[in-house]
């Protein structure tokens, strides 16, 4: 109990919702839930999730918000699936290659220019990812004429299922992602100065920092997750069309704030992502079980979002007022 109360605010939060969650699918699911087939089944599903979420979650750092990570998602997607859909002449893997390195490049691009309208021309995040997000959209669009598009490359789609000890192949290549996001914030400069200009824009320009890069930079590697997360897709789903996954911005926002990332920069523990990740799809094969719609899912998506952003400040308010309270009776015994 010591252990718990000394965790910090957004924590304490995750690890009771946690608790709750897991206790509460235990009764109602019980084996159903918690077995070999339904847990490896989680494990197919949670990668691309957990790269977005990492992309969503170091944008987050910044004081930002990436609202078209989804629709950079699916762009890079359509453009694995057209590279793979017989469209372009090759040997498998010299296909496979090329369509892995034009969405890792047109995420990183994408992801740029997000960065570079929101640093060097003032943007607000919500408003010029919302618009590159509708603009990413009508690019997807127009290559596949709103229709799926399917990979013929089986090599590739064997990827999807391929699994080594009985764990999937792709939720590993989701822990590596994890693992390499975890070192870059915590141990390299570049990683530390996204937390620094979170914290303080001004205090981080003041300090010589290249606030636009730093940015940049962050943008860039969200757009980098997106494109991990739609090779991964197309690899599951074997196919891409505009539109898939729509649900996953909210789940990523979910996660993030979950997660204890402050909306305005500068506070977050990448451990926690991982927490939150497992813990959300957990209530999504939980809900998938009990046979939940697609517009309940959606509910509880949002409704899930707003109490815990309402839960935290609430409890925030009150650690400040006891503070406060605590400070100005120290005062008045010092007077005394």
């Amino acid at each position: 109990m010591k252990k718990f109360r000394n965790l910090d605010l957004g924590s304490q939060v995750l690890f009771a919702f946690a608790g709750f969650i897991l206790a509460l699918f235990a009764v109602l699911l019980g084996n159903q839930l918690f077995n070999g087939f339904t847990l490896q089944s989680m494990g197919f599903q949670i990668a691309e999730f957990m790269f977005l979420a990492l992309g969503m979650a170091i944008v987050m750092l910044t004081g930002g918000i990436d609202l078209s990570i989804v629709a950079n998602m699916n762009l890079c997607a359509v453009i694995v699936a057209f590279i793979l859909s017989g469209s372009v002449e090759g040997n498998s893997l010299g296909l496979i290659v090329i369509a892995v390195v034009c969405a890792i490049a047109a995420g990183s691009l994408l992801g740029f220019i997000n960065g570079r309208i929101i640093s060097q021309f003032g943007v607000n995040p919500i408003v010029a990812t919302l618009g590159s997000q509708l603009l990413f959209l009508g690019v997807a669009s127009g290559i596949t004429n709103g229709a799926s598009v399917g990979v013929k490359v089986a090599s590739f789609s064997e990827l999807g299922t391929f699994t080594l000890l009985r764990v999937p192949f792709i939720f590993l290549l989701g822990c590596i992602g994890y693992l390499i996001c975890a070192f870059y914030l915590s141990k390299t400069s570049r990683g530390q100065r996204i937390y620094y200009y979170g914290t303080s824009p001004t205090a981080a320009l003041f300090s010589g920092q290249r606030v636009g890069n730093t940015v940049v930079g962050a943008y860039v590697i969200s757009g980098l997750m997106a494109a991990f997360a739609g090779i991964i897709m197309v690899a599951r789903v074997n196919s891409a069309r505009v539109g898939f996954g729509e649900t996953y911005l909210l789940q990523a926002l979910l996660v993030v704030v979950l997660a204890g990332f402050h909306p305005f920069g500068g506070r977050g523990k990448i451990s926690n992502l991982l927490v939150g990740v497992m813990i959300l799809q957990v209530l999504q094969s939980g809900f998938t079980i009990m046979n939940f719609s697609p517009f309940a899912k959606n509910l509880v998506w949002g409704g899930t979002l707003i109490f815990v952003v309402c839960v935290e400040r609430a409890l925030s308010a009150r650690r400040k007022s006891i503070r406060k309270s605590k400070k100005s009776s120290s005062k008045m015994t010092s007077k005394s």
